[in-house]
């Protein structure tokens, strides 16, 4: 094992006595029978969740199904929008991906997250991601859209939250690494994973297997990506892990100041830590917005056979 691992592996089972003696952390959400029968409208589910870091409570979803679209082949896609103190935004002003939705035929999953970059602190990102992944674990089941084709996008700050949802809802776990889990902790192999996110929410909320991202004129963060202690070789297992995925990069030639210095960043991620090259393109003569050659190029690679 290497040195550093070691260090890393020793400060989390010291850390990890307190955190797993305390009370565990239950989540609801109910998902309405419409919904789970797979028809088309537009829902509402809050999911409530005791150990969210900003979020208050719950995070609220709508989920917009369009006529003859729900169906095990079609795609999901989940929405952050942008950086915005409007709660309701989620709901009340996304007819842009609704539109698409319609015209793409796909699910639309809108989620909140107003509170996620508001006041510097960007954790509470993570929020949204956590309720996001319970819902989709919920309905993967229900023929309501293909699990294999879901994926997390965002604009702005929502762009951000993409990033964070894809690479945080990976299973990192290989043999080594559950081996190394299950001595540490002297638990059976098979318990390893579940045992690991027994007190953040479970396995629902933490895992889910997207198929790729989208970051449309997005911010970037370094240091709230979760990178799993008991992995010892990084770039083996995230290149294993998002070498076959989507990961698609738009910035605007004449976008905001910011996004033009963290996009590159969030770019230069994969290239480190994963050995590949990312989708990143830059749109000629565009601003801070969300266009229609955004959303069609990210949209090609999706529907590509």
């Amino acid at each position: 094992m290497k040195k550093r691992n070691r260090i890393s592996v020793a400060i989390l089972v010291l850390s990890a006595a307190w955190v797993l003696s305390s009370p565990a952390r239950a989540q609801t959400v109910s998902i309405p029978s419409g919904l789970q029968e797979g028809k088309s409208g537009q829902y509402d589910l809050a999911v409530r969740f005791s150990g969210y870091s900003q979020a208050p409570g719950a995070v609220q979803l709508m989920v917009y199904v369009p006529e003859g679209v729900a169906g095990k082949d079609r795609p999901v896609v989940v929405f952050y929008h942008g950086n915005t103190r409007d709660r309701n935004y989620y709901r009340d002003s996304v007819a842009y991906m609704t539109a698409r939705a319609d015209k793409y035929k796909f699910v639309l999953v809108s989620a909140q997250n107003w509170w996620s970059l508001g006041n510097g602190d960007v954790r509470g990102a993570n929020d949204s991601r956590l309720a996001v992944n319970l819902v989709l674990n919920e309905l993967k089941d229900e023929d309501i859209f293909d699990p294999e084709r879901a994926y997390p996008v965002g604009f702005s700050a929502g762009g951000y939250v993409a990033v964070l949802s894809f690479l945080n809802s990976l299973n990192q776990f290989g043999d080594q690494a559950i081996s190394l889990y299950s001595y540490e902790f002297e638990i059976d192999e098979d318990d390893v994973i579940r045992h690991y996110y027994s007190q953040v929410g479970g396995l629902d909320m933490n895992l889910f297997d997207y198929a790729g991202f989208a970051s449309f004129k997005g911010n970037y963060y370094e240091g709230y990506v979760d990178m799993n202690p008991f992995v010892e070789e990084y770039q083996e297992t995230w290149n294993r892990l998002v070498r076959s995925k989507i990961l698609f990069f738009a910035v605007g030639e004449n976008d905001v100041p910011r996004v033009k210095q963290q996009a590159p960043q969030a770019a230069d991620f994969f290239r480190m830590y994963a050995k590949v090259e990312p989708i990143y393109k830059v749109y000629p003569g565009e601003g801070h917005v969300l266009s229609e050659a955004n959303w069609n190029d990210f949209w090609k690679l999706v529907e590509e056979p």
